[in-house]
């Protein structure tokens, strides 16, 4: 009688650890679509002034975080996010990077990058882990294994279309981790630290054969630099050769280098930054096409007219038209 009572108070104890978890999720998604919802006036929302409650990892469903919205606009966080589109079609903009998600798409956004998505289909499924580095050292790992994981850093292009195995691989771990979350019994985060440290182990692997990583230390140094000179430079300076000249290299090396590891010249990689700006200014706020180019550094709002609509089929005006 006394192990059954005892069984019943622990299956309660357990029912009520899984049901405040859930309940946990579900308000740290609804706290998400507030803060990202299209109408903020905020140009990038910093989701770490819009969390009190802190937590070390976080398991999600993508369905779950998409139900209510088909668009995030652009947000930065200090967790990094590894996520894997299991069904349906979507498209993200992370950091300099354009990325159209399928199924097997692994994305990672690395803490504090800005990222937004946008055109989820009504069927898209899959998972998303959220995590800090300083929670994977707090579980005993040492910090030069979780800091030496390039996956993690913010120049490399972040996404893999996985095979079918592979993405079952992945798959896997991040179920496993969603099941220890709802559990929450002794030892459920070593478990999920374990398991988040196995998964970027497996994305570095991926990574690495599909030739997103370099190996080479100088160039990881110059694709880093790139990124964040061309963060606080954009709304100024369009030319390839300003950031090379920076960089102390040739704009062609420049232009090679980007393309080799994202796709896409450093040329794409500055027009990207540019449009996603411009796309902001025109749907957040009132400003004119004329300050808009003024604020994006165009010197004749017809030269801001006329990229804008190489880039996007579509006038500016068009464009805010749509918002209306």
């Amino acid at each position: 009688m006394l192990i059954r009572k005892s069984h019943n108070l622990l299956l309660s104890q357990h029912n009520e650890q899984s049901f405040v978890s859930m309940l946990d999720a579900k308000r740290i998604i609804s706290e998400f679509r507030k803060a990202t919802n299209v109408n903020s006036t905020s140009q990038v929302v910093d989701l770490d002034s819009k969390y009190f409650e802190k937590f070390d990892f976080l398991a999600l469903r993508l369905e779950d975080v998409y139900r209510q919205s088909r668009t995030v606009r652009s947000n930065r966080w200090s967790f990094h996010r590894i996520g894997l589109i299991t069904n349906g079609t979507g498209e993200f903009q992370t950091g300099i990077y354009k990325i159209p998600a399928r199924k097997n798409t692994m994305v990672i956004v690395p803490a504090r990058m800005i990222t937004s998505s946008k055109r989820w289909s009504s069927d898209v499924k899959g998972l998303l882990l959220l995590f800090t580095t300083s929670s994977l050292v707090k579980k005993n790992f040492s910090s030069q294994a979780v800091h030496s994981k390039r996956v993690l850093s913010p120049y490399i292009k972040p996404h893999v279309y996985l095979t079918d195995d592979q993405a079952a691989r992945i798959s896997n771990i991040l179920e496993e981790i969603l099941k220890e979350q709802a559990l929450r019994l002794n030892y459920s985060e070593e478990l999920i630290a374990l398991k988040a440290f196995e998964l970027i182990i497996e994305c570095e692997r991926l990574f690495v054969e599909n030739g997103n990583v370099s190996t080479d230390v100088s160039v990881n140094e110059i694709m880093a630099s790139f990124t964040r000179l061309l963060e606080k430079n954009f709304h100024e300076h369009h030319s390839v050769s300003f950031y090379a000249s920076r960089l102390n290299i040739h704009p062609n090396y420049l232009n090679s280098l980007i393309k080799k590891y994202t796709d896409e010249t450093a040329k794409d990689a500055i027009n990207n930054r540019l449009i996603i700006e411009i796309k902001y200014l025109l749907h957040a706020t009132s400003l004119s096409i004329k300050e808009i180019a003024t604020r994006t550094g165009f010197e004749d709002p017809n030269y801001l007219a006329s990229f804008f609509r190489r880039k996007e089929q579509m006038s500016p005006a068009a464009y805010r038209s749509t918002f209306a």
